[in-house]
């Protein structure tokens, strides 16, 4: 019947396209998750354990995350922008984006949309993890998403979470070093008014719809809405509006 029909349809547009390893406060994570929620594209995720990296042993060339594996043919890809690009070109049965989406792929990914999505893995998400990871316990309570992981008994997730925050702490000034940052907070608060300047009076960076740098940028920050930093951010006079319009349309397309 047309109503079986459509219950399959339905059912069939629910099934996760790919799975994605993740640390539920990697930016790079965040900014995939918030790319495929806008694209309508279904994704389970799986925690990734940040000391022993476990879940990610199978993957041969690509050791961080994200990884995405494709459920239509098993494909292996690392990257945030890989994954989006992967997704995007229908290359897989099972990964093109489904039509509901609405969502014309010239524009999403234009030369503009990649080169503010290359800025923000350059000098925006670098930024946000050396800003909640200044003290152990501003590293402990990042690293709290641990405890509601179903992939972690409660043991083993205050364990991993003392180990981590104290991990976190030590390494804080080894990453600002890393990129040239001397003030975490300043480097930060730079890129905001950096991005907020070149949004300036469109609704978004890709003007009149979002392309894939707002979505890469709204997910780093969407990403740690369980810590202080997320707030302040979208608080900002110049960056909350506009975070608050890519928040909506997310919302719009997944109603």
């Amino acid at each position: 019947t047309m109503l079986r029909r459509s219950f399959l349809r339905a059912a069939a547009a629910a099934q996760p396209t790919l799975k994605l390893y993740q640390y539920a406060i990697c930016p790079f994570c965040n900014k995939t998750k918030a790319a495929l929620d806008y694209l309508k594209v279904p994704y389970a995720t799986v925690e990734v354990d940040p000391l022993t990296r476990s879940q990610i042993k199978f993957s041969k060339d690509y050791k961080k995350v994200p990884i995405a594996v494709f459920e239509s043919d098993g494909a292996v890809v690392g990257g945030s922008t890989e994954i989006v690009d992967r997704v995007l070109s229908g290359e897989s049965e099972a990964s093109t984006v489904p039509e509901s989406a609405g969502v014309d792929a010239g524009h999403f990914l234009s030369d503009e949309a990649r080169q503010w999505n290359k800025w923000c893995d350059e000098k925006f998400a670098v930024t946000v993890y050396p800003n909640i990871t200044r003290s152990v316990s501003e590293c402990w309570e990042a690293l709290g998403y641990l405890q509601s992981c179903p992939e972690f008994s409660t043991p083993r997730a205050i364990a991993t979470r003392a180990v981590g925050a104290l991990g976190m702490a030590a390494a804080h000034g080894k990453i600002k070093k890393k990129y040239g940052m001397t003030d975490e907070r300043q480097a930060l608060f730079d890129a905001v008014n950096a991005w907020a300047s070149e949004v300036g009076d469109k609704p978004y960076r890709g003007g009149e719809k979002p392309d894939l740098s707002d979505l890469a940028v709204f997910g780093c920050i969407r990403g740690i809405s369980g810590l202080p930093l997320y707030h302040e951010m979208a608080n900002h006079k110049a960056f909350g509006p506009w975070y608050s319009r890519v928040a909506a349309a997310l919302k719009a397309q997944n109603i």
